[in-house]
């Protein structure tokens, strides 16, 4: 079959400004739009035409197809994205063999959801390398900030987290080099946020109150850190 004719510039299909997104849901949709709305080209695919069509026109481009299928993977020339992004839904049958076909083609790197965690074994044994589960991401970040005093939490990698927090009072007016915070807590300070605008730390930056501070390290040091300036804000 012959192959589409690609919607998109040829200087930066390939590049991290263009991304295919396969499966139009509510998590693909919106990943779909934000990625837009930040200057990525967006190729939508999805099996529903109603689906493709609710899209057409906010997107690059967008295809009614089933992604199963090893002919429209070809037609469309996903194997020359460097992102695709597998974001169907409650179909794990037509999640993995999707995957299954974007890897045989040799795209460089395939992001996939997950609704489970056996779903997840096979697309890391597939060899999916950023496998994603948004409702258990999302339930874990919001565990983390209804445990602690955070205004966000989001974890890097497993076990290491940046939070956002407000600057405990009893540290207020103290340079960032005399409060020792890394050998006495065990985090960072990478930003600080202050009336809008952020500010990133240096040794001589002292936290003023109502900062909002970027606070990074071992999960457990930074919740530990937010509980301490919760304890702070209340004895004030």
């Amino acid at each position: 079959m012959a192959r589409l004719r690609s919607p998109f510039d040829p200087a930066t299909v390939g590049s991290a400004t263009s991304v295919a997104v396969i499966g139009l849901g509510r998590f693909g949709t919106a990943l779909a739009l934000e990625l837009m709305a930040h200057g990525t080209e967006v190729l939508g695919i999805d099996s529903d035409a109603d689906a493709v069509q609710d899209l057409n026109g906010r997107l690059t481009a967008v295809v009614a197809g089933d992604a199963t299928k090893p002919e429209l993977i070809e037609q469309l020339g996903l194997a020359d994205f460097d992102r695709v992004v597998v974001a169907i839904g409650s179909d794990v049958t037509a999640s993995i063999l999707t995957t299954s076909q974007l890897l045989r083609v040799g795209v460089k790197q395939v992001w996939a959801k997950a609704v489970d965690e056996r779903h997840a074994l096979i697309l890391q044994q597939l060899g999916v390398q950023h496998v994603v589960r948004p409702e258990a991401d999302m339930g874990r970040r919001v565990a983390h900030m209804v445990r602690g005093a955070l205004a966000e939490f989001i974890e890097v990698e497993p076990g290491y987290a940046a939070v956002l927090l407000e600057a405990p009072l009893d540290l207020l007016g103290v340079p960032l080099r005399e409060l020792g915070l890394q050998v006495k807590h065990g985090v960072g300070i990478g930003a600080v946020k202050r009336e809008g605008s952020w500010i990133l730390s240096t040794i001589e930056l002292r936290f003023e109150r109502g900062d909002l501070l970027l606070v990074h390290g071992p999960t457990g040091k930074v919740e530990a850190f937010a509980t301490m300036a919760a304890k702070s804000r209340e004895r004030a």
